[in-house]
């Protein structure tokens, strides 16, 4: 079977992971996979698997024809039995590209779906995801739709052990957005001091909030306390090197950063955004608070680094939960099934 894996906007973070790791897993099971991609926004390529072919089309938004009539070009050569579409620009490029050649379908990267409505079919990220295709109503909730999780490599499936900083190592770590409440972390770390809870802090990451956030840092005296690394590329060694990971996000999908952290078994403290509820359950796998609940965000961490017990015992769970449902082995398998369905659905 031949598929077109195409991320023709934003390919940077999460994002551009999950996209190489559709293509590795695919070609490893045989699939003839062509990546399509942006030729103005160029990832990094290394992550490519050497089996899958590469081409690049200059594209300047949803409403490009030009784009669409190479994008075209591409499909009719490769003649792709379906394409896969992980952005609203690849959705909306690819459904004039695609007409009469092979159904579209739209990942889920996102709580927004109405730009990803148009597809043929969906592969959602999280049931609170699906049901709002659903909730759209026809066409879309007439429409193919598999939940399919993000992936990750859990390694020989043992949870690593932990021996902790003294004072412990608290971390954050993604794109200086908004959306992701590193405001709330910084706040949350303040009122620790404040508290007189000795800590270290790393916040890894880079991004448009930088100077906002290293302001806001200064204010609350933390910078002898907290440093900005910058953009981190080796995730796993920066989890190797912390004791405690608090994704405070506002709203978050389907975050890949909570895998890695109980993949490397380093104990949680999540905010409450639909994508966390759904990969860990509260007291269980990690700690929640409140979005934009600063007290409660430093009660939770304050929790993980008085209580050595509790802490051992979240992060055993979280590393045996994430192994089990959201290992590569098993998801590619609910990413296949998905595929061929689809497939045979419009044949």
């Amino acid at each position: 079977m031949r598929i077109v894996n195409s991320v023709l906007g934003d390919a940077t973070g999460g994002r551009w992971q999950v996209v190489c790791e559709y293509s590795r897993v695919l070609s490893q099971r045989g699939f003839r996979v062509l990546m399509l991609l942006n030729e103005a926004h160029l990832p990094d390529l290394e992550q490519i698997p050497a089996a899958v072919t590469v081409e690049r089309i200059r594209n300047h938004g949803h409403y490009d024809y030009l784009a669409a009539h190479a994008a075209r070009r591409c499909l009719q050569a490769f003649k792709p039995d379906l394409t896969i579409a992980h952005c609203s620009r690849s959705v909306a490029l690819l459904k004039r590209a695609a007409k009469g050649v092979a159904p579209v379908v739209a990942v889920t990267h996102s709580n927004k779906v109405k730009r990803l409505l148009p597809a043929d079919a969906y592969l959602a990220l999280t049931a609170h995801i699906e049901s709002r295709i659903k909730q759209a109503g026809p066409p879309a909730s007439t429409r193919p739709c598999y939940l399919v999780p993000n992936m990750i490599d859990v390694g020989d499936g043992r949870c690593p052990a932990k021996q902790r900083h003294d004072p412990p190592r608290i971390g954050a770590l993604g794109r200086f957005d908004p959306v992701k409440g590193f405001d709330v972390y910084i706040e949350a770390l303040g009122l620790l001091r404040t508290r007189g809870i000795p800590f270290q802090a790393v916040l890894g990451g880079n991004g448009d909030e930088r100077q906002h956030l290293q302001e806001q840092a200064r204010r609350l005296g933390l910078m002898g306390q907290l440093e900005f690394p910058g953009w981190i590329d080796a995730v796993s060694e920066f989890l190797a090197g912390i004791d405690i990971l608090c994704v405070p996000a506002r709203s978050d999908a389907f975050g890949l950063t909570p895998l890695q952290a109980a993949v490397a078994g380093v104990p949680m403290v999540l905010s409450q955004a639909p994508g966390h509820r759904e990969i860990a359950r509260d007291g269980e796998h990690a700690l929640f608070s409140a979005i934009d609940d600063v007290a409660a965000t430093a009660d939770r961490m304050q929790q993980l680094m008085t209580d050595g017990a509790l802490s051992e015992q979240l992060r055993q769970a979280a590393h045996r939960h994430v192994v089990e449902r959201f290992g590569t082995r098993g998801v590619t398998e609910q990413l296949i099934q998905a595929i061929v369905s689809i497939v045979k659905y419009y044949k």
